[in-house]
């Protein structure tokens, strides 16, 4: 694993295009909690085993540790409905889930429209490669997994598109609080074909091409199942009635004991101990009730159990013969949910953002009091995508790939050194001299003059720094069109001010990145080769990987 430290060196992955690839791990500050556990810097604490990272060694053993008795076949059957009820195809893959031998490697990530921001894809794009060493390690099936975070109810962080202009809202024909992937997708198959217009994507390309189905489920499911059936990618939601019966006895337990806020709450202290805040709050229970088109906590007070739509049960019993009754009603939280996923699942591992891993890490005691092993925590791999007219655009504005890291300022700040700016330092210097001889006479005259003197050097040095701003506006009108270039491409860069990955839609990037050609490769194919070669050792090790297009 320590010798993906240095991949940083750029290397020609094909005739028209180069890459980079350097450690994501030490680009965090140093303080950052993802690293400090890389890194083995979080604190001893008995009882308390930090996740494994995902070398050779820690996935052996976790796929040695899945625990025997899961109801694959019930997994499949699961799976299958699902596609079934979203009108598509069934990948080939879901059938080796009910391999007793198979394992999983699994991401997953809120609905979002248009499949969401690229790092979307870049998260499942982590997954299916090391599921496939994994494979290829093992002899053994190894299914790449989406989980459709589904049950997420905050609809504001997912109704928003990016058109390389701004923000697109879209706005359903009534307001929705409760279960995001089960809305309905009345009025978003027209936004789709505006946003992809807006794009440049032709009529009927990209996801308004595959139909969004009668949920948001459905539309995103479409979504990773058109770019990822061919990776083996198998999407499970898991807003499903046969799963949360599986998991119904974890349900009521975290109802009668509170055992996830308990064992959270230790590795909470763990945390702040050293000066990590947790991620996520842990709360007394950690479950939701689903109920209509609301999606809200269970609480308990003076012993009796309520939602807080207003539901509400005579006892406790009452609540535990509910949730048997009705395990589909049930939703875990933020914390409860990778357990969910994982006592569904034969993971080995999980793939997911800093923020996702960051929550992982609060998770080792629950997953210890359940009898399960976590499963290796994957940060994704990050990607910057310069398609070739951005990259003649940065050759022009005479910018290096380490600089695209940098701001719009610090790229202006550069620039503005090498323009000529009239020198006044000299006559700083001059107007210095000339004071202070001047001090030394007037004080010499009367005493009191001398502050005088002070107060008119200050001025003429005032007069100074005004003069010097105006020359640098003055210098800024001349180099409009460069600056003007910088802004340009900043605004690919850093679209809204944040890392590309994080706004731009991959489809957009795949666009601007154009069709395959004979003498080109496609972005898909671009990102498969740069993974393949970023990744050289049987460990792994995220990387910040630069994709940059040759200009013609």
């Amino acid at each position: 694993m320590e010798g993906q430290k240095g991949v940083t060196k750029p290397s020609s992955l094909g005739p028209a295009m180069e890459s980079s690839s350097r450690s994501l791990i030490s680009s965090l500050s140093p303080e950052h909690v993802v690293r400090r556990w890389w890194t083995g810097q979080l604190p001893e604490s008995e009882g308390l085993d930090w996740p494994d990272r995902p070398d050779s060694l820690s996935l052996d053993a976790k796929r040695k540790t899945i625990r025997p008795g899961m109801d694959r076949e019930r997994l499949v059957l699961s799976v299958e409905q699902q596609y079934d009820k979203a009108g598509l195809s069934k990948p080939s893959r879901i059938s080796a889930l009910g391999d007793p031998t198979s394992r999983t490697v699994t991401t997953g990530h809120q609905l979002c429209l248009a499949g969401g921001p690229a790092y979307t894809y870049f998260k499942i794009r982590t997954a299916v490669e090391l599921a496939r060493r994994c494979e290829l390690r093992w002899g053994v099936p190894v299914v790449p997994v989406f989980w459709l975070a589904s049950e997420d109810h905050d609809f504001e962080e997912v109704r928003r598109t990016w058109d390389g202009n701004g923000w697109r809202d879209w706005t359903p024909p009534s307001p929705w609080s409760g279960a995001v992937g089960r809305m309905g997708t009345e009025g978003l198959q027209p936004f789709l074909e505006l946003w992809s217009d807006a794009i440049g994507l032709a009529p009927g390309k990209g996801p308004a091409g595959m139909g969004v189905g009668r949920t948001l489920s459905h539309a995103m499911r479409r979504w990773v199942h058109a770019h990822f059936d061919h990776h083996g990618v198998v999407v499970v939601d898991g807003d499903d009635p046969a799963m949360k019966a599986a998991f119904a006895d974890v349900m009521q337990e975290e109802v009668t004991q509170g055992f996830v806020r308990k064992h959270v709450e230790d590795c909470n202290a763990a945390l702040r101990s050293v000066g990590i805040e947790p991620q996520v709050f842990v709360r007394d229970c950690n479950l939701f009730h689903l109920e209509g088109e609301a999606r809200t906590r269970l609480v308990c007070e003076d012993g009796k159990w309520a939602s807080l739509a207003g539901k509400s049960w005579v006892d406790e019993p009452s609540l535990l013969d509910d949730i048997a009754a009705h395990p589909e009603a049930f939703s875990p939280n933020a914390l409860l949910r990778p357990v969910y996923q994982s006592w569904i699942l034969p993971d080995v591992a999980v793939v997911g953002g800093l923020a996702e891993v960051a929550y992982w890490l609060q998770l080792p005691g629950v997953f210890a009091h359940l009898g399960r092993t976590q499963p290796a925590l994957v940060p994704r791999d990050a990607f910057l995508v310069l398609p070739r007219k951005w990259t003649a655009l940065m050759l022009r504005c005479k910018l290096s790939l380490d600089q695209l890291e940098l701001d719009l300022s610090a790229w202006e700040s550069e620039f503005m050194k090498d323009q000529p700016v009239p020198e006044l330092k000299s006559w700083r210097h001059a107007t210095d001299r000339e004071a202070e001889s001047a001090a030394a006479e007037f004080a010499a005259l009367d005493g009191s003059l001398e502050g005088s003197v002070k107060a008119t050097l200050a001025k003429v040095s005032g007069l100074l720094d005004k003069l010097e701003a105006q020359a640098r506006r003055a210098v800024r009108r001349k180099e409009e069109e460069s600056l003007g270039r910088l802004a340009k491409l900043d605004a690919w860069v850093h679209p809204d001010g944040k890392k590309q990955e994080r706004v731009v839609h991959f489809d957009h990037l795949q666009k601007e990145w154009g069709q395959p050609e004979r003498e080109s490769e496609g972005l898909e194919v671009a990102i498969d080769r740069c993974m393949d070669q970023g990744h050289g050792s049987e460990d792994w090790s995220p990387l910040m990987h630069f994709l940059v297009q040759a200009p013609l």
